[in-house]
């Protein structure tokens, strides 16, 4: 009986010896990060990208040798999409993105004013040349607005909707297009 008892305490000593914790991580669609150390607890629509998190022992200071100075960088700064891009490569194609798109609103915006402008003009009794110059004007006004429109709607498009899914599809974080 003693020999079965002795043999049950190594058995359950050995056994947690053995048995690691494992942590898992994953990002929601807001770009916010999250830990767990339970698999249950990982939101469905998060379980195929979750993964496990592995500690590094280089981070470990056991007194003999110190930790290495400076930020101690996490997987999460090396993180790299599939096709080995990191953080700065979409950050910097959302920027390119805004600053068309900020370009195109100016543009947008000085013809709205002008147009304005000329409502406000009081109407003068011009000769029919001087009235063919201002219909041209504003034909060709009208013409650029229409081009503009339709471009402040492609770039909108491309930077709220076809960058995030190109950035899904590579595995980047979606912070990473953020402003």
């Amino acid at each position: 009986m003693r020999r079965i008892i002795v043999m049950s305490i190594y058995l359950v000593l050995l056994s947690a010896a053995v048995a690691t914790a494992e942590f898992y991580h994953w990002v929601d669609k807001d770009g916010k990060e999250f830990y767990t150390n339970e698999r249950a607890q990982v939101p469905k629509e998060y379980q195929d990208t979750a993964t496990a998190v592995n500690p590094d022992e280089s981070r470990v200071s056991v007194g003999e040798k110190p930790l290495k100075s400076g930020k101690p960088k996490t997987s999460l700064d090396n993180h790299k999409d599939k096709y080995g891009k990191g953080e700065e490569h979409w950050r910097k194609r959302a920027d390119k993105l805004r600053r068309e798109l900020a370009v195109l609103q100016d543009r947008y915006d000085l013809i709205l004013k002008q147009e304005k402008e000329d409502e406000n003009k009081p109407k003068k009794l011009a000769a029919n040349n001087g009235s063919n110059n201002q219909e041209k004007s504003r034909a060709s006004r009208e013409k650029k607005k229409t081009a503009l429109e339709k471009d402040l709607a492609r770039k909108t498009h491309e930077l709220e909707v076809e960058l995030p899914e190109q950035a899904r599809k590579a595995d980047a974080y979606p912070g990473w297009i953020r402003e």
